[in-house]
């Protein structure tokens, strides 16, 4: 029960795996979307940032220009007032707003007015400083000064500090007006001069002028990009991006077509001749691969009936030349032609065998191994147990079934004739499955592992009957489905065969 638990939560690890690749792919689409994306956001941010700059200073600019001019307003208006006695500046103040008053909303305090500012940032406080200096140049003389940005609904007024929507609606045409973006305002407060007359107040005064920001200066903050300025980069983005991946797409299809032939041609020998269209050195690299599609397959077609051809004309003398045997009166020299003519003809049934067990022609399935092992293991314990197996696969292999049980029956048989008996372990892998042969025989020298894949190469020491082709087909096996074969002698004695095969979709 644990066992089925343990194999059923490997193999949901391994489809989750395979699920997340087929969802984020990187195919080279994928790639080029991306590349594109990060070369359209950095020349976004490139552009936006040098847009920011020269606007920044323009408005900058443009924003002194009119405080310039307010702070010119405001200093006429301070000069204005200065030169009023003190009971008449209440009187003139009426009379300007029966008339329409000024820009400005004036009033006239006897103290300072708190103001709740906004945010000190550099820019507020270069424009402060700017307009207490023109004020200071244009009034030429010396004068205490208060200059702060605040909100509309942020401003008081008089003495009593009331909120600006408290006023009364009579006065309603002296305050300042709502707008639509509601800009800052500009807060400016003078301390006029005391009368030195004994017989007047001595008390102070304090002038009290706000204005909004001209249009179309809407904030003191310039934004980098503001909604519409990204809602525009946004839609040029996209359908920047849109195009790309349509024409990508159009152009990687013959790819896509061309892999999907290299991948026929490796597994089967058998792909599609491909339409030779899109650029020229794509259409160059489906030309080249339609010549090799075509020489390959008039070679197998040749092999085929080479190999057909010589089963034939070989096992028809091979037939008559028994006969003749029998024919013999010499019992001595009939044995020994009937060896030599046996032998001839294992010879060349292994010859044929080898080439029908390593045909690439072979469809592609996914194969269980666990169960392809487990039934041949069956076969050799049949008399005492020879064969043990340890470990488990998680799922199923792409591959050839025929060609997999040949493999897997030759490294076996390989390995209980010239071994005794085999521990098999199994081990799975994202990419890749292991399986280790591990027998108790005597090896196989160094010098000679290279040579013991060759056909017909057998070990000296070793009189068992066999063709010498066995490992010739199993590596064969082994590389048409891209994998390795490694063989190596363990300290204990012994040979230990590791085959490894790729996971592959």
């Amino acid at each position: 029960m644990s066992l089925n638990i343990h194999t059923s939560t490997r193999i949901h690890n391994w489809s989750f795996n395979r699920f997340y690749h087929k969802v984020f792919p990187l195919g080279l689409a994928s790639r080029f979307i991306i590349m594109l994306s990060l070369v359209i956001l950095s020349s976004q941010i490139i552009t936006s940032a040098v847009w920011y700059s020269n606007i920044y200073l323009k408005e900058k600019e443009g924003l002194e220009v009119a405080l310039e001019n307010i702070a010119s307003m405001a200093a006429y208006t301070v000069s204005y007032y200065q030169k009023l006695p003190k009971a008449s500046r209440h009187l003139v103040l009426e009379q300007n707003r029966s008339m329409g008053g000024t820009r400005f909303f004036i009033s006239l305090n006897s103290k300072s007015i708190p103001i709740s500012g906004l945010p000190e940032t550099e820019l507020k406080q270069a424009l402060t400083t700017k307009i207490t200096h023109n004020l200071i140049d244009f009034l030429d003389e010396k004068i205490d000064i208060n200059v702060d940005f605040t909100r509309r609904d942020q401003l008081r007024a008089y003495d009593a500090e009331v909120p600006l929507d408290d006023i009364p609606r009579a006065f309603a045409r002296y305050t300042i007006e709502k707008a639509k973006h509601d800009p800052p305002v500009l807060v400016m407060q003078f301390r006029l001069p005391i009368e030195k007359q004994s017989n007047v107040d001595t008390h102070e005064q304090w002038l009290y002028l706000a204005t909004n920001l001209p249009a179309p200066y809407i904030d003191l903050e310039i934004q980098f990009l503001d909604s519409r300025q990204l809602n525009f980069i946004l839609l040029t983005s996209i359908s920047i991006l849109l195009c790309t991946w349509f024409l990508v797409r159009h152009e990687i299809r013959p790819i896509n077509k061309l892999a999907q032939a290299a991948k026929m041609m490796g597994n089967k020998m058998d792909a599609h001749i491909i339409k030779e269209e899109g650029s020229g050195e794509l259409v160059a690299a489906v030309h080249a691969f339609n010549t090799m599609n075509r020489s390959i397959r008039a070679y197998i077609r040749d092999r085929d009936l080479l190999f057909g051809t010589i089963s034939h004309d070989l096992k028809t003398p091979i037939a008559c030349l028994k006969l003749r045997i029998e024919m013999l009166e010499n019992e001595a020299e009939k044995e020994k032609f009937k060896r030599s003519l046996n032998e001839l003809e294992f010879m060349v049934e292994g010859a044929l065998h080898y080439i029908k067990n390593t045909d690439i022609k072979e469809q592609l399935v996914q194969v269980d191994i666990e169960v392809i092992l487990k039934e041949l293991s069956q076969i050799y314990n049949a008399d005492k147990p020879r064969v043990f197996l340890h470990g488990i696969l998680n799922a199923p292999l792409l591959g050839k079934p025929v060609a997999f049980k040949r493999m897997l029956n030759n490294l076996m048989e390989n390995a209980v004739k010239y071994g005794n008996s085999v521990d098999i372990s199994l081990s799975d892998h994202n990419d890749q499955v292991t399986i280790q042969f591990r027998d108790y025989g005597k090896g196989i020298p160094d010098e000679l592992r290279e040579k013991v894949f060759e056909p017909y190469f057998r070990v000296a020491h070793e009189k068992q009957e066999g063709t010498g082709l066995g490992l010739s087909i199993v590596r064969n096996i082994v590389l048409s489905h891209h994998g390795k074969l490694i063989l190596k002698n363990h300290q204990d004695g012994g040979l230990i065969v590791v085959l490894s095969l790729p996971r592959e979709d």
